[in-house]
């Protein structure tokens, strides 16, 4: 596309896409998966990300969600709760399987449409016991 092309394209005004084309870190990558309910299995709302962090004895003020989340992932690495964080959404994720499992139960004409979810939320869980892992990893070296 042209110059002048970007100029009457008000969405590209004054920009060059693959300019603005950021490589994600890994924390960047790991904030978008838990924050992507399409990607994750699970939506985790601001309520319940301030409960995991009162959980880990922090107040957290409410932001947007990637935020809050970093915040936490953050707090915890510095004060040495990051495996016990870990476990918080491990446990946080094995609730949302299960609600989806009760929901299969009580609405079977559902069941495909669950195990769909049931399915990212069980690939979440194994990302994250893999991160928990590596936390002891690191902390042996």
């Amino acid at each position: 596309m042209s110059d002048n092309q970007n100029k009457n394209n008000p969405y590209l005004e004054g920009m060059n896409f693959i300019q603005n084309v950021k490589e994600e870190t890994e924390f960047e990558r790991i904030l978008k998966i838990l924050t992507i309910p399409a990607r994750s299995g699970i939506y985790i709302s601001r309520q319940e990300i301030r409960s995991i962090g009162l959980s880990l004895g922090v107040e957290i003020p409410v932001k947007e969600r990637k935020f809050m989340l970093k915040d936490l992932f953050l707090y915890a690495k510095q004060f040495g709760v990051l495996k016990e964080f870990i476990e918080l959404l491990i446990s946080f994720t094995d609730r949302k399987i299960n609600e989806y499992r009760e929901l299969q139960e009580i609405y079977p004409n559902s069941k495909n449409l669950f195990d769909g979810w049931i399915n990212r939320a069980e690939k979440l869980k194994k990302f994250l016991e893999n991160m928990k892992n590596e936390v002891d990893i690191y902390k042996k070296l």
